[in-house]
């Protein structure tokens, strides 16, 4: 919904459910209340801090805006449904710049903060003064995080690239690292833009079979099983049946595996093939180790297991 054009230029939306401003002093101690009450389910993501819109107000600028998104009903203790950063601005020539947002318990879930998210992305192209004038936005989140991207996809966001070891985060055990991310865009020229389902990657998966559990830890089957990894552009999985026999370890690192797999293992096939069957995997190339002699057959079964998975290869 477009500001009204004889209202003073305010950087504010009103919606059917939801409203956008930007945060003032006053706005803090609903602002607490909203984080903590969102902390756990936050946390595996991103950094929680109920004290940090302090900081953001600090931050308003030419280069730095923040939105809160407020029910327009509310529920429990505080309205806010989310908070979005319109940060890292450019003029010039590029007019871009990069959200980052959160979406509030207990408002998570309910379509709120979609609606929320939008409205800032109108007031961000529209022109001055009642918008911020740019001509391009992007978000960026982690591979797991698929309610976040759910919410870029169902505004029509497209995917711009993945970019290993984006940014220093925490995840829920509160270990730093370096977090993978996927990254997506729209243009002003493209907005409104159609949602879209989520692509359901083809899931090659290639187990190599060896005759005894230590052999999954040897030099030689390892190389082996990476280097027909590298060629399918999955991961290795080494499945242990000694500290493992009941392979629930095994099924959660195959359920992890959302690109595919290559299997290193001295299960029993059919037992093998069943935990690989209950994580989603639907053709399987199942090879003895000792059949591979070189670079051709690991290329040979490479491409199997991605015939396999429904990729058509040149």
């Amino acid at each position: 919904m477009s500001a009204d054009r004889g209202a003073p230029p305010t950087l504010a939306r009103h919606g059917e459910r939801v409203r956008i401003h930007v945060p003032s002093q006053a706005d803090v101690p609903p602002y607490r209340r909203a984080v903590l009450a969102s902390q756990e389910r936050l946390r595996p993501w991103n950094p929680v801090n109920p004290g940090d819109l302090a900081y953001h107000l600090r931050m308003q600028s030419e280069v730095h805006r923040t939105f809160l998104i407020r029910a327009l009903e509310s529920t429990g203790n505080h309205d806010i449904v989310g908070k979005v950063n319109v940060t890292n601005i450019v003029r010039g020539r590029a007019l871009a710049a990069t959200l980052g947002y959160d979406s509030y318990d207990p408002y998570a879930g309910t379509g709120l903060f979609t609606e929320g998210l939008r409205l800032v992305v109108d007031l961000a192209f529209d022109a001055p003064p009642w918008g911020m004038g740019l001509h391009r936005i992007e978000a960026s989140t982690q591979p797991g995080n698929t309610r976040s991207a759910g919410v870029l996809r169902a505004l029509g966001f497209l995917p711009r690239g993945d970019w290993p070891g984006f940014l220093w985060l925490g995840d829920a055990t509160g270990r730093d690292a370096w977090r993978d991310h996927i990254t997506y865009g729209v243009m002003r020229e493209q907005w409104p833009a159609p949602p879209y389902a989520a692509r359901v990657p083809a899931r090659p998966a290639l187990l190599l079979l060896v005759p005894t559990a230590q052999q999954v830890q040897v030099p030689r089957p390892l190389a082996l099983a990476r280097a027909a990894a590298v060629e399918l552009g999955v991961s290795v999985v080494r499945d242990d049946e000694e500290s493992d026999p009941s392979g629930s370890q095994l099924q959660r690192c195959l359920g992890d595996a959302v690109s595919g797999v290559v299997v290193l293992s001295a299960r029993e096939p059919q037992r093998l093939l069943d935990r690989v069957f209950d994580a989603g995997f639907s053709s399987p190339v199942v090879a003895a180790l000792a059949s591979i002699a070189g670079a051709a057959d690991i290329v040979r079964l490479a491409l199997q297991a991605r015939a396999g998975a429904g990729v058509s290869d040149p």
